[in-house]
């Protein structure tokens, strides 16, 4: 017997659109009506009042659950909840905010009180303690980040070919003492998948490489952030390069760097991995990989959708968007 998901496919349209034409609850247009009409005259689909009703009983709604840690650059978070909104939107859905500490509980109270037809899940660390109460009810999800072992679908920027890519970019311009200056400890002490990818194939590029990465934290607060860029500059290790995987220290840079009287590339160089929207606020000028929020938005949105109408693959799907390498001349060229 035929189903919506099947009424969907032969018009060539979205689930939620022959929700629309059956319940009338949103205007449109009389080609997509007479194309859904007919598709449902060829399935032989009945649309009795019950199952109207079966139809009807979606909540039109996507659930994106964050998990915000302080230490944490919240622009470059907005980015992405943004990216997810217009996504969802796009697909015929709203967007549902879910931001209760324990994530668990959260997950759980949304499956169970039928709040959203599906989750969106941001902030992804290893080992997600919302992914099993997900996995067991058998609720469509999609991760913004990459869980080990999860069975759910997943999409994400490949972190860890980003972070290649730039340790072979300064390589390639014959750096060889680089400081990486990364996210507060915190971050990778809790987990976050982002974070310990890049850090852990920048590691490895750069050892197979025989490049020496020195280690520099910045601490959550703009005005540590600031202090820590500025003990920095001052600290002469023999580092020619600096590696960024910060978004708060990547928007700082330029200013502290004009304060000490630097110039990119002429005193030091410099490669980053941050969102475009960050690049683009703050015209950042440096050479970089970026995370494509709305890429990623897209692709997981598409993901959640197909696997909520039940077109989905069977097997998981794990996305990762490939890198992209900005060259904007910030590395100068060692002889």
């Amino acid at each position: 017997m035929a189903n919506i998901g099947d009424v969907a496919r032969e018009a060539g349209v979205s689930r939620s659109t022959v929700s629309y034409v059956l319940s009338g609850k949103r205007t449109i247009s009389q080609e997509t009506k007479d194309r859904v009409n007919a598709a449902i005259q060829r399935l032989d689909f009945s649309v009795r009042s019950s199952a109207r009703a079966l139809a009807t009983a979606r909540t039109m709604n996507i659930g994106v659950v964050v998990q915000f840690h302080h230490s944490e650059f919240q622009p470059a978070m907005a980015a992405y909840l943004v990216a997810l909104s217009d996504a969802a939107r796009e697909a015929g859905y709203g967007l549902q905010l879910i931001t209760d500490g324990d994530g668990v509980r959260a997950v759980r109270s949304a499956i169970a009180g039928h709040q959203v037809d599906g989750l969106v899940l941001l902030n992804v660390v290893a080992d997600d303690p919302r992914v099993d109460p997900i996995e067991t009810a058998g609720f469509p999800a999609v991760l913004v980040g990459m869980a080990d072992g999860s069975s759910l679908d997943a999409v994400d920027l490949d972190f860890a070919s980003g972070a290649q890519t730039l340790v072979n970019h300064l390589h390639d311009k014959g750096h060889r003492e680089v400081t990486f200056v990364r996210w507060p400890q915190e971050i990778y002490q809790a987990g976050h998948t982002f974070a310990t990818r890049f850090e852990r194939a920048a590691r490895a590029r750069a050892r197979r490489l025989g490049v020496r990465l020195v280690d520099h934290y910045c601490r959550p607060e703009p005005a540590e952030i600031r202090q820590d860029l500025r003990d920095l500059l001052h600290r002469h290790d023999g580092s020619t390069a600096l590696l960024v995987h910060n978004d708060g220290a990547v928007a700082m840079l330029p200013t502290v760097l004009h304060e000490a009287g630097l110039e990119v590339p002429r005193d030091l160089s410099v490669v980053s991995l941050h969102s475009s929207e960050l690049a683009d606020f703050f015209a950042l000028p440096y050479t970089s990989v970026e995370s494509q929020p709305e890429m990623v938005a897209q692709s997981a949105v598409r993901l959640l959708t197909q696997r909520m109408g039940g077109q989905a693959e069977s097997t998981t799907s794990h996305m990762l968007v490939p890198p992209q390498l900005t060259d904007r001349g910030s590395v100068r060229t060692l002889s």
